[in-house]
């Protein structure tokens, strides 16, 4: 009987190749995971740029099952986009700490509030492994275009914004200077991770405030 060698490592490779299917497909998973499952989307605080006021804001955590928030989950302080490419709404708390972000938008505390001169900074994720409506906040924040308008309620008053400006950023010390851009104008910039599904870089929009 003769003895294709071909065959053989045919054989051979087709016997291996589930397993080293698996291998790579376990591999990759456990690495997405490590990778950018847990590295924080926010970046650090610069110093503050003005004096910050006392604001209340209750915790929003029963979400875990929504697929948005709803109008009582959105309290006194929120953030809403309605265009043709992109339809959210979202509350904003203060801070970035994951735990903050997991409950739904976070603004920079060092950064102004609403109706004050300089650069309100809000990030959010824009996507994450889960069913909270705060973890897809911004998953379509790269269809805004400049001239979009973005609406800030506060309290009793709603501040608009117009989109002027788009940038991508490395999340390194250099590009949070660059998102957290000191400013005399009153100004909106909205920031989250890119591309998505990863943490790699920073998708940020300034936006102007026109009323």
């Amino acid at each position: 009987m003769k003895i294709n060698l071909a065959d053989i490592k045919n054989y051979i490779y087709k016997r291996k190749k589930p397993i080293i299917i698996g291998i790579f497909a376990i591999g990759y998973i456990v690495f997405w995971f490590w990778y950018f499952g847990e590295r924080d989307i926010a970046i650090k605080d610069s110093p503050p740029q003005v004096k910050q006021e006392k604001v209340i804001i209750k915790d929003k955590d029963k979400n875990s099952n929504k697929k948005e928030f709803s109008q009582k989950d959105l309290g006194n302080f929120w953030l809403e986009i309605n265009t043709d490419n992109i339809k959210t709404k979202a509350p904003i708390l203060n801070g970035i700490e994951p735990e903050t972000l997991d409950k739904g938008l976070g603004r920079h505390k060092t950064t102004v509030l609403p109706g004050q001169n300089g650069n309100m900074v809000i990030s959010g994720h824009r996507w994450k492994f889960g069913n909270k409506p705060s973890y897809k906040a911004f998953e379509n924040l790269n269809k805004l275009k400049n001239g979009d308008r973005i609406q800030v309620h506060y309290g009793n008053k709603v501040f608009e914004y117009q989109v002027y400006e788009k940038g991508v950023v490395s999340p390194n010390e250099k590009g949070g200077k660059e998102i957290l851009k000191k400013t005399s104008e009153p100004i909106l910039t909205l920031y989250t991770c890119t591309p998505k599904h990863t943490a790699l870089r920073r998708l940020y929009y300034r936006a102007k405030l026109i009323k």
